[in-house]
């Protein structure tokens, strides 16, 4: 926004400084531009009276919406891109916010049963804000895992960093769902008893020979 201030001063500036000239060499150039607007009235007033004010309306309409647009921009306040390092002595230490949102990111994500991590760090008076999108396994404790996350967050930020918590660490905890494959069933199997096998000396009763009585 910076930039865009100093080119529409610089605009402005050179505007000022020909209407300026114009009006200061030659001032006959006043009543040629008041000419020029009366002209511009007249051609305005042969248009229908309803033509006339939807123009003027369009018109007036974009005009107000660009200059809203530039008093947006200067109103609103940048965003930083660095916090400055509370416990640092010596000198004055920024830390910029993508470097301390990977630094949590890949802290956390180190925890046991952390699948993924996405940490939103912002900045405001008083220190920094935080937010963590943590994804667990499925079946963690939230409550222990939750105190967990956010006593790392915490042990990162003021102790590692040097930073300052301008309020409590907030945790998005999400686990992963249970794993929904069919389970296989086994059948038992039957006990099938073998045929049993005749001995190859014994002779089979069928066969023996029926003798007659006398």
């Amino acid at each position: 926004m910076n930039t865009v201030n100093r080119i529409l001063i610089v605009i402005l500036l050179l505007v000022v400084m020909v209407l300026c000239n114009i009006l200061l060499v030659a001032p006959g150039a006043i009543d040629a531009v008041a000419l020029q607007s009366a002209a511009l009235a007249d051609f305005f007033d042969t248009f229908q009276p309803w033509a006339r004010v939807g123009l003027g309306a369009l018109f007036a309409l974009a005009l107000d919406i660009v200059l809203i647009l530039f008093i947006i921009l200067e109103v609103r306040r940048p965003k930083r891109k660095a916090i400055r390092v509370e416990k640092a002595t010596g000198g004055e230490v920024q830390v910029s916010i993508n470097s301390i949102a990977d630094r949590l990111r890949y802290e956390v994500d180190r925890l046991p049963d952390v699948l993924r991590v996405k940490s939103k760090v912002g900045a405001k008076r008083g220190g920094v804000v935080i937010e963590l999108d943590v994804e667990t396994v499925a079946g963690v404790d939230v409550p222990e895992k939750a105190a967990l996350i956010v006593e790392q967050a915490q042990q990162v930020i003021e102790e590692q960093m040097g930073l300052k918590l301008s309020k409590p660490t907030k945790v998005n905890l999400r686990a992963a769902p249970y794993s929904k494959t069919p389970k296989m069933t086994v059948r038992p199997k039957v006990n099938e008893q073998p045929p049993i096998a005749s001995h190859p000396d014994e002779p089979e009763e069928d066969n023996l020979p029926v003798l007659a009585e006398v």
